[in-house]
């Protein structure tokens, strides 16, 4: 699902006037959690959301789930020590099956599950605000992201955090996001013999092929999965090929709406479908202050040399860099949070692309320009 935006503005999925199609995103999560649902899910996604939000618990810590899904991450919180859970949703068919979860682990006091809507404004504001607000692959289904966006950070404690993940304009590229609309639309207007068929094509086209034409086994991919996150393969691609309403954010303005917003960027983790953002307040000390002193910033000299497209090089030797994966890369004191790309892949579509070779340290500039006369830095063992 990579592709090229034209431009850094976010490819709006405007529902056409009159439009009122709707994926069952509660049924979905309903039918995931009654099939798929285990301690080992749960597990692996509190591992996920430590790793994040660079922590090791969540003790003496309050969360807010905005729209909860299945309730699984809310779970997740919970297990992992936050004081207090406050999920919601607007889905009712998410809404009772948090429930059924809250339920099936002695429904604790300290877990609150609500339906409603972010972008009720009045019901956001009687929501309390918590040390951390998450949102991961919602605010964009609501018709109305930004509004979305605005109305969830509102709820962020002073020194809290605000950790949200949002469909990538900059990577839905090939083919673009204009085309997985139609796809959405095509999918939500079909009868149940076609979903499937849909559904096993995106699979095959993304998945079976790539690992048969590697010598490797498709049903592996398929088996492990949940090990990113928790999730279903199957139930992730209907949610992926129905997910409607639909909007695409590009990375630069998200990133100058926190700002707008008084937000600070501390994080990034993009190159999937969903790109992970953690801002702060601006100005606010909270434990990530800690984290940063842990990985210092260490800077890039230049000049940058253009190797092709918008890929340049950095005189800055491989073994410098540590773990290429773990590389976080800033561009002017704010992360880009990219890494692992080619040099092809940099140099085809820029946006903040970077990656390490024998050479070195490969990039590209947030805008695609000319890198040189900023600045850039660069944490290790910090992605």
């Amino acid at each position: 699902m990579a592709g090229k935006a034209s431009d850094d503005k976010a490819l709006v999925a405007q529902l056409p006037e009159g439009d009122d199609l709707r994926f069952g995103f509660g049924a979905n999560w309903a039918a995931y959690i009654k099939q798929h649902f285990s301690d080992d899910r749960v597990e692996i996604s509190q591992r996920h959301l430590l790793r994040v939000l660079k922590l090791d618990d969540l003790k003496g810590r309050t969360f807010l789930d905005v729209g909860c899904g299945s309730g699984l991450h809310s779970l997740a919180a919970w297990r992992g020590g936050a004081d207090r859970v406050v999920s919601f949703d607007f889905d009712a068919d998410s809404v009772r099956t948090a429930q059924y979860l809250h339920r099936m682990n002695g429904s604790p006091h300290n877990w609150t599950i609500l339906q409603g809507s972010v972008l009720d404004k009045a019901f956001v504001e009687q929501l309390p605000k918590s040390d951390i607000v998450y949102s991961w692959g919602v605010l964009h289904h609501t018709g109305s992201m930004w509004t979305a966006f605005t109305n969830a950070a509102s709820r962020v404690n002073g020194d809290g955090v605000f950790y949200v993940a949002l469909y990538s304009s900059d990577a839905c590229t090939d083919p673009p996001a204009s085309y997985w609309m139609e796809v959405k639309r095509a999918y939500n207007n079909a009868g149940t013999i076609m979903k499937r068929w849909m559904e096993w094509r995106y699979a095959w086209n993304h998945s079976i092929r790539r690992d048969l034409l590697a010598l490797r086994n498709p049903l592996t991919y398929i088996r492990e999965y949940k090990k990113e996150r928790g999730m279903s393969f199957w139930h992730d691609v209907r949610d992926w090929l129905g997910g409607y309403p639909m909007e695409y954010a590009g990375h630069r303005e998200t990133r100058e709406l926190g700002s707008r917003l008084g937000l600070e960027l501390l994080f990034v983790k993009a190159g999937e479908a969903n790109t992970e953002f953690v801002f702060r307040p601006a100005g606010a000390a909270n434990y990530w202050d800690h984290r940063f002193v842990d990985a210092p910033l260490r800077d890039i000299p230049g000049p940058f040399v253009n190797i092709s497209g918008h890929a340049w090089r950095a005189l800055l030797a491989t073994s410098a860099l540590g773990e290429p994966a773990r590389l976080m890369l800033y561009e002017d004191g704010v992360p880009l949070g990219w890494p692992g790309q080619t040099a092809d892949m940099i140099g085809r579509w820029g946006s903040g692309r970077y990656g390490v070779d024998s050479n070195g340290l490969v990039f590209s500039a947030s805008d695609g320009g000319d890198p040189n006369g900023r600045q850039y830095q660069f944490r290790i063992d910090f992605a």
